[in-house]
């Protein structure tokens, strides 16, 4: 190895030495051995997927039914393992998965009962689906302090009782199903919600919202009518004498409005927010929750301490950039739109378009904020920041970029730019690709970001209620090929050292021998062995900087190109060359 990688392997491995992320989660393991152990597996699904005899770097992210925060590591973010034929009752290990937000065992022969305390095993979950399984007993009260609860699905079992009232204030609640058990009473009132009367079907004892009625008893005798009528005839009075003691008397109103003055309020730049949740049923932003999950500005902002400038990690076109912690132990990336300009078109195509996507090379967009005049939009965090940074803010960093890295870097963006114009069911072209748009994990695998002036092409299978922003019915051919321009710029920017402003088609004559030679490459990649494989990236990059968009590859054909380099050399490393769609 040379001593170039040895370089920039240091402070990969400093930073897995002290993250979660990097390392083994023993807990997360242990809460995996203890759902396999409690549950009978009777088609031996768990036996054959679910192996412990080997303790390799993320091993339990490849198990059935298990999606990690990060394919390297051993944090579990869903465990979906519907129709497996299991049989038990609810795996009360399931405590030990601390990161868990999707949990998924339906269609099993589960039994029992629903943990009373289950907030305390899943504290972080935002899906449910116990349904088609063999519950019994009463829907447990505790399960309406699951606050991050968007799904909740427990239809076709055996439940009984009334639902608890109290899960009509489960704010972010979007989906919600109980037919066909045997509960009784009447229906929670959603305060963020409607559901049809599909959501409560075969449940006889049932009443209210789209329902029966729900009758009281009549009264019995007149005795208990007149009782009845003293009651209500001695509220009333004493409302009356509250009402005029409070509001009509001077001393009174001045004690009221002293305590008034002394409720608890934070101020954030000026502004007091009371510590109560800001409701926004907004159609719009009520449409948005169905793609990325909404968050408090409360919580967002006691996780940056205020925004404070200490947790600020950057600046963009669009706002500020600060690094936060939230409850569930994620370290997240929080962008807040700069308030005094209209923004608003900016930041619904970014969650529009990004929320809905999935891929390895994209950085993963995981919630939004809309309050008054605040919008904020939060990525999982990407801790070596941005490509520009590492090739343009110091030597040293640059240093550490060297040539296999560079090839890594950008065939992940290739990767990723021929999915997004090609991804099958549907067409993206990014329209603002830079080095600066390039985010960087902890492993080095580069990440697009910002999206908001991308523009998606219509196809049949896009949800209509989904897409709030005008889209086209096609992308015509040159559409396409600004992305390829645009990266024909970052290729030569990863080559040549020099600023993208510098790498304009009127500055660089590309078919002239001068500009193809090793005197124009970045002074570190000389001299390592990769002087050919240099030359045709040049090449490459001149092919997609072409005056005539026509002339250009597609992403396509870039991406392959790339691959096909690659491999020229077993020093590129184990590259993932395959372009499949998530």
């Amino acid at each position: 190895m040379s001593c170039c990688n040895i370089l920039y392997l240091v402070p990969f491995f400093i930073f897995c030495s002290f993250s979660l992320r990097c390392n083994a989660v023993q807990s997360d393991i242990d809460c995996l051995k203890s759902i396999k152990d409690s549950l009978e597996d009777p088609l031996n699904i768990l036996a054959t997927s679910w192996k412990f005899d080997t303790q390799t770097e993320g091993f339990i992210c490849k198990f059935t039914g298990v999606q990690c925060w990060h394919p390297d590591e051993n944090k579990v973010l869903s465990l979906s393992l519907p129709d497996m034929g299991l049989v038990g009752e609810f795996p009360r290990g399931i405590q030990n998965c601390t990161s868990l937000s999707s949990l998924d065992l339906s269609s099993n022969k589960l039994y029992g009962t629903i943990p009373f305390d289950i907030s305390k095993l899943i504290p972080f979950i935002v899906d449910i689906d116990l349904s088609n399984n063999r519950f019994s007993g009463e829907i447990p009260v505790n399960i309406a302090n699951c606050s991050y609860l968007n799904n909740l699905k427990l239809e076709n079992n055996n439940l009984v009782g009334q639902i608890p009232p109290e899960i009509g204030l489960l704010d972010r609640i979007k989906t919600f199903n109980v037919s066909n058990n045997r509960l009784t009473g009447p229906v929670p009132h959603f305060t963020n919600a409607t559901f049809a009367a599909e959501s409560y079907a075969n449940n006889s004892g049932l009443c209210g919202s789209h329902l029966n009625l729900c009758l009281t008893p009549r009264v019995a005798n007149d005795h208990t009518l007149f009782i009845s009528g003293f009651v209500t005839g001695w509220s009333i009075f004493t409302l009356l004498g509250m009402y005029l003691f409070f509001f009509c008397f001077p001393c009174v109103k001045k004690i009221r409005l002293l305590i008034k003055k002394r409720t608890k309020v934070m101020v954030i730049d000026g502004i007091k927010w009371p510590q109560v949740k800001e409701v926004n049923n907004d159609p719009k932003i009520l449409k948005l929750e169905k793609i990325v999950t909404r968050m408090s500005f409360m919580e967002l902002s006691k996780a940056t301490s205020n925004f404070s400038q200490e947790n600020e990690i950057g600046k963009g076109m669009l706002g500020k950039v600060y690094k936060a912690l939230v409850p569930n132990g994620w370290t997240v990336a929080i962008k807040r739109l700069q308030s005094y300009e209209n923004l608003e078109e900016e930041f619904v195509s970014e969650i529009t378009t990004l929320g809905s996507l999935r891929h390895p090379n994209l950085v993963p967009l995981i919630g939004f904020c809309s309050e008054r005049d605040e919008r904020l939009l939060v990525y999982k965090y990407m801790p070596n920041g941005s490509l520009h940074e590492w090739l343009h803010s110091t030597y040293d960093k640059a240093r550490l970029l060297d040539f296999p890295l560079r090839v890594k870097i950008v065939v992940g963006v290739a990767k990723a730019l021929a999915w997004l114009h090609d991804g099958g069911n549907f067409h993206v072209v990014h329209s603002n690709i830079s080095t600066q748009c390039i985010l960087l994990d902890e492993n080095f695998d580069p990440k697009l970001s910002n999206f908001w002036e991308a523009t998606l092409a219509k196809t049949n299978d896009i949800d209509s209620n989904l897409i709030l922003l005008p889209i086209v019915e096609s992308l015509d051919f040159t559409t396409y090929k600004k992305d390829v321009y645009r990266f024909g710029v970052v290729l030569l920017e990863l080559l040549t050292g020099k600023e993208s402003y510098q790498l304009s088609c009127s500055s660089l004559n590309f078919s002239s021998s001068s500009f193809a030679s090793p005197l124009d490459v970045d002074k570190l990649l000389l001299g390592q062995g990769f002087d050919a494989m240099v030359m045709q990236l040049l090449e490459l990059a001149s092919n997609c900087m072409k005056f005539i968009p026509d002339q250009r590859p597609t992403m396509r054909q870039v991406y392959q190109t790339l691959a096909a380099i690659a491999r020229m050399d077993d020093q590129i490393g184990d590259l993932d060359i395959e372009l499949h769609e998530d």
